[in-house]
């Protein structure tokens, strides 16, 4: 077999009712090009490996990787050591892929990118479609300036799934298995580090299916200040190693994200427990090392007044204010409509 132009990695785990969907998306774009696909299968417990090797077993070029069940990063990386294309994208077991994926991005890499990023499509539990495309553009002397922006830039270093990498840029770059939220950022922060072109391309490429226990659902996330303390180390690591280190635009970026994104989905995830666990949990927050770090740089609430008010009952430690704050905003997300 001819080295593959692209490798898809597919991290698998209880997949069994999204999988074949996925698969399908993939071997109808791949359409007789020289494509490989890795299914990695992270110790399923329900019929996905079966799946997976029924598809191995009838595509010379689909893989099937077993390992026991160690986590998605550790899934892509088992991919990674394993892969084999120029390039180098990712796609969750559970989400599907356009016709046009491998066509465009093959297009796109005429001029060797390190990196293309393309847009998505968000569909639902409800079935609505939120349709995210960034704007065409080339990027190379500004690359730099690109790395404190992590916050405003998401199409950029949020998700790993819209990115296409050149297997060189990332071969020494792994995804940390310590971290099971976020680490796609971190890892995406490294290859942007590494780059010297990357390209946005305006063609919508992938579709990314909310299902019930993803990170957007309305679940109580389990160890999540312990995860976003691992992400905060690694990323004020990361920055101290770049030319501009933590200047001041970079805190400015780094407070904006963990305050701005990430405090109010912590606080968000407290609302999940009893009023007693809930005032423990607010209180480990307002202690941990991220948010006393950020506060130590910067004083800004915001400028929406429901996350002014938020931030402030927050910083000043009025924790039953913001328990009965935060219930009432459960109250009326839940109160009935009229008519």
């Amino acid at each position: 077999m001819l080295e593959p132009d692209i490798t898809i990695i597919v991290p698998v785990y209880n997949g069994e009712i999204y999988l074949s969907r996925c698969i399908e998306s993939i071997v109808k774009a791949a359409n007789n090009q020289k494509i490989e696909l890795i299914l990695v299968d992270d110790g399923s417990t329900d019929k996905s490996l079966e799946i997976s090797k029924k598809y191995s077993n009838k595509f010379s070029w689909i893989k099937t990787i077993q390992q026991d069940n160690q986590g998605p990063s550790s899934a892509r990386n088992t991919g990674l050591d394993f892969a084999q294309g120029e390039y180098i994208s990712f796609v969750d077991c559970d989400d599907c892929i356009s016709e046009n994926y491998f066509s465009d991005l093959l297009n796109a890499c005429i001029d060797k990118p390190d990196i293309v990023v393309f847009g998505y499509e968000r569909i639902l539990l409800n079935n609505n479609r939120q349709t995210h495309s960034p704007e065409k553009k080339s990027h190379s002397e500004d690359l730099e300036i690109l790395l404190c922006n992590v916050n405003t830039d998401r199409e950029l270093f949020w998700l790993p799934s819209t990115k296409l990498f050149k297997a060189t840029l990332i071969s020494n770059i792994r995804f940390d298995e310590n971290m099971r939220l976020g680490e796609d950022t971190i890892f995406n922060l490294q290859a942007v580090l590494n780059s010297r072109k990357i390209l946005r391309i305006d063609s919508v490429l992938y579709f990314h299916y909310e299902v019930n226990g993803s990170l957007s659902s309305n679940s109580y996330k389990r160890n999540l200040l312990g995860n976003m303390e691992t992400h905060f180390s690694s990323r004020v690591s990361f920055n101290k190693k770049t030319t501009r280190g933590l200047d001041d635009k970079t805190w400015e970026d780094i407070y904006d994200y963990y305050i701005f994104h990430i405090l109010p989905w912590m606080l968000s995830n407290s609302r999940h427990l009893n009023k007693s666990e809930q005032l423990k949990e607010l209180k480990k927050i307002r202690n941990s090392e991220f948010v006393t770090q950020c506060y130590a740089q910067s004083s800004k609430v915001g400028k929406r007044p429901r996350m002014a008010l938020m931030q402030v009952l927050f910083r000043t430690k009025q924790f039953r204010l913001l328990q009965r704050y935060l219930t009432g905003i459960d109250s009326k997300k839940n109160k009935p409509k009229k008519g």
